[in-house]
């Protein structure tokens, strides 16, 4: 089995490691992509994408390379269904944006605490191949940075167009919650 975690705004490969010893799950090999762009020359604040114009965010150039990176690293390694992606914030719209719409079905997919970057698009959000894939959305209640209303409005047009959703709310902030990473804890061990 394959998890990929998937670091936020101006996180790194290093951002979501802890995760790793919390979940202490049996024969996995973890993935920590970072994302190619550094934030304000900072090389450890690294994002999923950049502003090309004011309030214009690149987002062709960073789907071709996860999508490459999963192609050509993952899939060819591990079966798609003993795949898990977790996306954190940034990580999260990589999760609705790219993981959603793989054409081979996922393990599971786990976007926290983020949003569609697009939210008025009308268009099916999701891939056929994933009707099946667990996707458990968590967003803590208090979160000042992204608003569990995004998370509450991911989940309506996900179930409302046929995906196998879940909206799991927790108290605190822009965090990941115990309370969560143990409810997809058990989602990945029912994956064997």
């Amino acid at each position: 089995r394959a998890i990929i975690c998937i670091h936020g705004w101006q996180g790194n490969n290093k951002s979501l490691q802890t995760l790793v010893k919390i979940l202490n799950l049996d024969n996995v090999c973890w993935y920590f992509p970072e994302g190619p762009y550094t934030v304000n020359g900072d090389k450890y604040a690294r994002s999923w994408s950049y502003e090309s114009e004011p309030g214009i965010w690149e987002i062709n150039e960073p789907k071709k390379l996860i999508r490459k990176f999963l192609y050509t690293e993952i899939f060819p390694n591990y079966e798609s269904e003993n795949v898990f992606i977790i996306g954190f914030s940034q990580g999260a719209i990589i999760c609705y944006e790219i993981a959603l719409h793989i054409d081979t079905p996922l393990g599971g997919i786990f976007p926290i605490a983020g949003f569609f970057r697009d939210s008025k698009l009308e268009k099916t959000r999701f891939h056929k191949s994933q009707d099946s894939t667990p996707i458990i959305i968590g967003h803590g209640i208090k979160d000042e940075v992204v608003s569990i209303d995004f998370s509450r409005n991911i989940y309506k047009i996900l179930k409302d167009q046929g995906a196998n959703v879940e909206l799991f709310e927790y108290n605190g902030g822009h965090k990941i919650s115990t309370k969560y990473l143990k409810r997809i804890k058990n989602i990945i061990n029912e994956t064997k």
